[in-house]
């Protein structure tokens, strides 16, 4: 199978490490050895939502179990993690490198009581096992954080009404990063370790969201510092709109935006500019923030919809992939 080919060949891994490291050593100060790796892992060879996975159906049913997909993918890539670490190290001396690993957290709650199950088996397999793995090898630990990213309702997605979402499905929930950060800096306080939020930002064409959504999550970081956590640095995501494996170019993560249909011209958003603003000054003032929520509120009151990039059905439930385009109304 596509997983034994890929993780298992390891002289192809080890040269594609050697070439990297050996070309760009002299370089880099901060190395990202994996990106949120239990992402890739249940959406390529447990789910088979993005590219180079196509499970069948016995490996769905197991991925889940200690012998499952799941566990022997995050295993190799500890494996290459590590080798990885070593090996950066190695040629980066005199100067010192700082290792680490991007690592996807989303805060879930669960809908029901008998969705509580639910909630705690995801923690368990996403939250703290990958990084208890390597947690002798890394020089700081990478957090990518979107928001209250699933409500789970028995083994779904559940759209609440009451609640605000990005194009792509995500629960917008500032208070989330600073729980997580206060979270895994009590887990990893033996180790010392600072942070790096290497991935933060929403999917929102509108750029209504986007711009209070921005501010509130530095504020969050900035609460999480004051509590005595170790923040690094902060990586928004992403400068302009991408391409997502499983929703293609269609939900807007950028600050600023790319016209495709006019030569990939690039459009600085209005956040973009606020961005900036802060980056600039250091500061987020009072004015700034009224501003922008009073702008959010404004569209809400006036009806304004969105794009959204998921399926719904009649339960409720959200369904990721190619699902096509619908929309939300700002609440």
């Amino acid at each position: 199978m596509v997983l034994q080919i890929f993780f298992q060949e390891t002289s192809n891994m080890d040269y594609e490490l050697r070439l990297v490291v050996d070309s760009v050593a002299d370089i880099v100060d901060y190395w990202i050895t994996f990106n949120e790796p239990h992402v890739f892992c249940m959406l390529t060879y447990c789910a088979g939502a993005w590219p180079g996975g196509n499970p069948d159906m016995l490996v769905v049913a197991t991925s889940a179990l200690p012998i499952g997909v799941f566990n022997q993918t995050m295993n190799w890539i500890a494996i290459e993690h590590s080798k990885a670490y070593d090996y950066i190290h190695e040629k980066s001396k005199p100067s010192s490198a700082v290792v680490g690993v991007a690592h996807h957290v989303s805060f879930m709650r669960p809908y029901g009581l008998f969705d509580v199950t639910a909630v705690s088996v995801a923690n368990s397999m996403t939250l703290f096992p990958f990084l208890d793995s390597i947690s002798d090898k890394m020089d700081y630990i990478g957090i990518n954080y979107y928001g209250q990213q699933e409500v789970i309702c028995g083994a779904g997605l559940k759209l609440v009404e009451t609640d605000e979402y990005s194009e792509s499905g995500r629960g917008v929930y500032p208070d989330g990063l600073f729980r997580v950060l206060l979270q895994f800096d009590e887990r990893y306080k033996h180790l010392d370790l600072p942070f790096v939020i290497t991935e933060n930002g929403v999917s929102d064409g509108t750029d209504l969201i986007r711009q209070p959504y921005l501010l509130e999550h530095l504020l969050a970081t900035y609460a999480a510092m004051i509590m005595g956590v170790r923040v690094l640095g902060y990586l928004f995501w992403t400068i302009s709109d991408n391409w997502e494996w499983a929703d293609g170019y269609g939900p807007k993560f950028g600050l600023v935006a790319v016209d495709r249909a006019n030569n990939l011209a690039r459009i600085p958003r209005p956040s973009y500019y606020l961005f900036s603003k802060v980056v600039e000054s250091g500061k987020i003032t009072r004015e700034d923030r009224e501003k922008v929520w009073g702008e959010l509120q404004t569209a809400a009151k006036d009806g304004k919809r969105r794009p959204f990039y998921r399926s719904v059905n009649k339960y409720g439930l959200m369904y990721a992939g190619n699902t096509g385009l619908s929309s939300l109304s700002l609440t």
